[in-house]
């Protein structure tokens, strides 16, 4: 595994988890990704009503989430966000979907990006489910500790 590895991952599997601090409690939310390796960055297109971009310029620092279980591959990023208003790297970023959010595309007031920079990513690939087991019968023949995973650390 490498770094090409991590966004990659979130290219393939773009909707994630996005957790802030709201106050004092954690906050998870489903959004979707747009993973820009060469900007080093993680964008999102959000509404400005949603309380987010409050949340973010309180406290920065969140979590995305990645999980795709068809691969069995699961993808941890950290990092600092920052709100943007910008309305030609919304049109860059724009894709149909989001029409059904923004009827006004991307000049729809409504319509703000979160810019998520990483620092850091934890990338897990696991087995399936019939090779899962058949480590765990064998770990337990051998009296050994089960290898279920690949498992990486990365700074971004």
């Amino acid at each position: 595994m490498n770094i090409e590895d991590v966004w990659a991952q979130m290219e393939r599997n773009p909707t994630c988890m996005l957790v802030d601090m709201d106050g004092g409690r954690l906050r998870a939310r489903p959004m979707m990704a747009v993973p820009r390796a060469d900007e080093d960055a993680v964008w999102f297109v959000t509404d400005i009503k949603s309380a987010k971009d409050d949340e973010i310029r309180q406290n920065p620092m969140v979590c995305l989430a990645f999980s795709d279980s068809s691969p069995g591959t699961h993808l941890s990023v950290s990092g600092t966000a920052e709100v943007v208003r910008d309305t030609a790297k919304l049109r860059d970023l724009w894709s149909p979907s989001m029409e059904a959010y923004f009827p006004d595309g991307p000049d729809d007031p409504s319509a703000i990006l979160l810019k998520v920079t990483p620092s850091e990513a934890e990338l897990w690939e696991v087995d399936n489910a019939l090779s899962r087991n058949f480590k765990m019968a064998k770990a337990l023949i051998m009296q050994e500790r089960p290898d279920l995973d690949d498992h990486a650390k990365f700074k971004m």
